[in-house]
């Protein structure tokens, strides 16, 4: 491979991130900070250090304010309901309320399943194995649900 550092025009530039994408764009990068998060984490995993705040999903994100991690409620269910479909646990559920320490009410989670179980079965999934969902397959989950 060639240490050139000029791209060639045929290979498109890469895609950053930015506040104010689109709903499914912000939904692709939740997996990409969720995912890395739950298999970023030494084992054993205190149950105290299994979930994420909005706040602080907020803050990867890039948001300045922590507060802004209440409005991302439909980033999060594009996503769960996309593991829902794919038999996955819903990995949405791991955000939670930095007071409560649980979810929000709209939370996706697996039919039968609370939420300690789906927390559970999310840190039981090898992540490493499943590809990321494209930007277009996110907004047909919003689409659809």
């Amino acid at each position: 491979m060639s240490t050139n550092t000029t791209r060639p025009a045929h290979i498109p530039a890469i895609r950053r991130y930015a506040i104010g994408d689109r709903l499914p764009v912000q939904a692709q990068r939740i997996w990409l900070i969720l995912t890395g998060y739950v298999c970023g984490r030494p084992a054993p995993i205190r149950a105290s250090d299994r979930t994420i705040t909005y706040g602080e999903l907020a803050e990867r994100m890039g948001h300045g304010d922590r507060r802004a991690g209440h409005m991302l409620g439909r980033q999060l269910g594009i996503v769960g309901h996309y593991c829902l479909m794919n038999g996955l646990p819903a990995l949405n559920a791991i955000v939670v309320n930095q007071d409560t320490r649980e979810p929000g009410g709209d939370v996706v989670l697996t039919p039968k399943r609370d939420f300690r179980g789906e927390v559970k079965a999310i840190y039981q999934t090898d992540w490493y194995t499943v590809g990321v969902p494209s930007a277009g397959t996110l907004r047909k989950v919003w689409e659809a649900s």
